[in-house]
C-alpha cells in the first residue's frame, strides 16, 4: 500500500482510477472511497488529495472485514450486516448463549489493521441482537492478514451462538406457599422457563419429608425430566430431603453454594440425564439472582463452572443487561 499526495487542479483520470481516497472531501467522497475518472472534476476542488495505491496482495477494507465477518458467521446461528463506515455486524438470528474466547480475540486484534469487539461471554440474546463486530481501520491491509484472522476466529471458534434446548422441565417446591404466593411463584416460573423455550411438567408441591421429596424425584424420574429446579430446601442443613434424597435416588450433589449474591445458597446436582438446580426460596424466584447466571448454560448445553461465575457474580450491583432479557419486547 503506497500513500500518494496529488496535487488536485492538475488532476486527470490516470492519476486517481482504482485508488482510494484516505481522507474525508466531501459526503460523496469519503475516506476509503475507491475512486474512478468520474470523480475528477470534483477532485480538482481541492489543493490537496490524499490517496494510496494499492499493492499485490492488498485487500480494500470493505472486503477484508466482509471476509473476517462471514468466516466468524460460520459458527452461526449468525447473520452478516453493513458495512456501515466500514463495519460489519454480526447478529444473532435465534435466541441463544453467546461464548466468546476473550485470549483469542485478543490474539486476533494483535494482527496489524484488524479491530473486533463482541459482548461479554456468557451472555443471553435475543433474535435481532448485536453480538459482535469487526472492521479494517486502515483503508487496507494485506491479504495474508485476513486469511490469518479468519483461521483463528473459524477453526478456534472465537464467538459461537448456542441455541436454548427446548429442556422437559420439573419444578418441585417444599415450601407450603399462600395463594398470593403460589400465583406469584406460577407466573416467574412461566415468564422464566418459557423464555428458553422451556417444555414445563409442571410444579410439584410437597411437604419436606423425606417419603414425599423421594416421591417427587421419582415422578421427575418418571417424566424423563431433563432439568428439575427445586425450590424450598434448608440452606444449611445437609440432612434436608432435598440433598440426602437426592443421593438415595441415585444422584448427586455436585455443588453447594454460588460465589454470587443475591442467590449465594444456589446449589446443583444430577439425577440421571437431569440437572438439578436448588434455591432456598420460592421467593426469590422472580428476582434476578445467581440462578439467572446458571439458567442460560443448562438450557444451552453448555459445559458449566459455577466457580467461574463468581467474576460478574455481584448481581444487585450489575447492570440489567447482564441477564436474559425477560421481559416481552
Amino acid at each position: 500500500m503506497k500513500p500518494l499526495r496529488l496535487h488536485g487542479p492538475t488532476l486527470g483520470a490516470g492519476d486517481v482510477e482504482g485508488r482510494v481516497l484516505t481522507h474525508d472531501l466531501g459526503p460523496d467522497l469519503r475516506k476509503g472511497t475507491v475512486l474512478s475518472a468520474a470523480d475528477v472534476e470534483r477532485l480538482r476542488q481541492f489543493d490537496e488529495v490524499h490517496v494510496v495505491e494499492l499493492e499485490p496482495g492488498d485487500i480494500h477494507e470493505d472486503e477484508a472485514g466482509r471476509r473476517l465477518a462471514e468466516a466468524i458467521a460460520t459458527l452461526g446461528p449468525l447473520r452478516v450486516e453493513g458495512p456501515v463506515q466500514s463495519q460489519y455486524r454480526l447478529v444473532a438470528t435465534k435466541r441463544g448463549l453467546l461464548r466468546v474466547n476473550a485470549a483469542l480475540i485478543g490474539k486476533v486484534n494483535a494482527l496489524s489493521g484488524i479491530a473486533l469487539f463482541t459482548l461479554y461471554d456468557g451472555q443471553a440474546v435475543n433474535p435481532g441482537e448485536e453480538v459482535a463486530g469487526c472492521k479494517v481501520t486502515p483503508v487496507a491491509v494485506p491479504e495474508q492478514v485476513v486469511r490469518e484472522a479468519s483461521y483463528l476466529a473459524r477453526e478456534l471458534r472465537l464467538i459461537e451462538l448456542l441455541p436454548f434446548l427446548p429442556l422437559r422441565t420439573a419444578v418441585v417446591v417444599t415450601e407450603r406457599l399462600k395463594p398470593r404466593a403460589r400465583t406469584m411463584f406460577g407466573e416467574a416460573v412461566s415468564r422464566k422457563l418459557g423464555w428458553y423455550g422451556a417444555k414445563l411438567l409442571g410444579v410439584d408441591e410437597v411437604a419436606r419429608t423425606r417419603e414425599a421429596v423421594a416421591a417427587a424425584y421419582a415422578r421427575t424420574a418418571e417424566a424423563a425430566a431433563e432439568l428439575v429446579l427445586f425450590a424450598g430446601a434448608s440452606a444449611i442443613d445437609p440432612l434436608d430431603p432435598a440433598y440426602s434424597e437426592l443421593e438415595r435416588a441415585g444422584g448427586e450433589l455436585i455443588r453447594f453454594g454460588m460465589p454470587a449474591h443475591p442467590g449465594s445458597m444456589l446449589w446443583m446436582g444430577r439425577l440421571g440425564k437431569a440437572t438439578v438446580l436448588g434455591i432456598a426460596s420460592c421467593a426469590g424466584f422472580g428476582k434476578s439472582t445467581s440462578l439467572d447466571l446458571v439458567l442460560p448454560f443448562v438450557f444451552s448445553g453448555s459445559p458449566l463452572d459455577l466457580a467461574s461465575l463468581g467474576h460478574g457474580g455481584l448481581v444487585e450491583k450489575s447492570a440489567g443487561r447482564r441477564f436474559p432479557p425477560y421481559d416481552p419486547d
